[in-house]
């Protein structure tokens, strides 16, 4: 009785932590699925609340983009309006103000490469020229004069 009774202490301790691993075993694999489960309409949820989030501001840049001119037409406006630098040509920080004021655009970071690469496309195209260089100041292109068929001369010479 002595043997048996050393040996069910032992038994004991390891009965019972077998008996403690395995239930612990069986929540952990009842709690994986729970877990697993509960993350996939949190996820499938973000991603839709993101994508309508996204597509408002969108639309509303698209609304923005529709109420002023290009960037070309505003130079164009600006040069006309400015009749006493048309000779030298506006600058662009008097562009950058004209269209601050008349369009209400804050010509900073995306606006501000939009205008230099609007001058600088022009310039290309001829529409502009840049008297001064690159960065100086902007004046429309002279209009391209076509040789009239008045300035023809004729001379007839006559034998006597």
């Amino acid at each position: 009785m002595s043997s048996s009774t050393a040996e069910s202490p032992m038994a004991a301790p390891v009965s019972t932590s077998s008996a403690i691993a395995a239930p612990a075993k069986r929540s952990r694999t009842a709690a994986k699925p729970a877990a697993v489960a509960a993350p996939k309409p949190k996820s499938g949820g973000k991603p839709a609340s993101k994508a309508k989030v996204v597509a408002k501001p969108k639309s509303a840049v698209k609304g923005v983009a529709a109420v002023r001119p290009s960037w070309k037409d505003i130079i164009k406006e600006c040069i006309a309006e400015n009749k006493e630098d048309v000779r030298q040509g506006v600058s662009r920080n008097t562009i950058k103000k004209f269209a601050e004021d008349k369009y209400q655009v804050d010509v900073t970071g995306t606006n501000l490469y939009q205008l230099n690469k609007a001058i600088t496309t022009g310039a290309e195209a001829g529409v502009f020229h840049l008297p001064k260089g690159p960065s100086g100041k902007v004046k429309l292109a002279p209009k391209a004069t076509a040789p009239s068929a008045s300035k023809e001369v004729c001379i007839i010479i006559l034998f006597s």
